[in-house]
């Protein structure tokens, strides 16, 4: 069996920063493309109010909310838009 480690928080939070900071060095549009990732990310958990299930009513959660409302509607409408295999 060849299990896949799972990546201690230190391991995906700098992949992250990394990833983040090509794209806003790159990305013409880089508000749409991170509200855009923030939605695909949803449509994989399966609506948009669980990727920020750990924080419900925070204002970091409002924030990280609003550009992903704004793309995939307020009640998930256009969430399936998004879907397809994150890997």
């Amino acid at each position: 069996m060849n299990a896949t480690p799972i990546p201690r928080p230190d391991d995906y939070t700098q992949q992250a920063a990394t990833a983040v900071l090509a794209a806003a060095r790159s990305e013409h549009d880089f508000p749409g493309w991170l509200a855009t990732v923030l939605a695909q990310v949803a449509s994989e958990l399966g609506s948009s109010d669980a990727i920020t299930a750990g924080r419900p009513g925070s204002w970091e959660a409002d924030l990280v909310q609003q550009p992903n409302k704004g793309t995939v509607g307020y009640d998930d409408e256009l969430l399936s838009d998004y879907g397809g295999p994150l890997r």
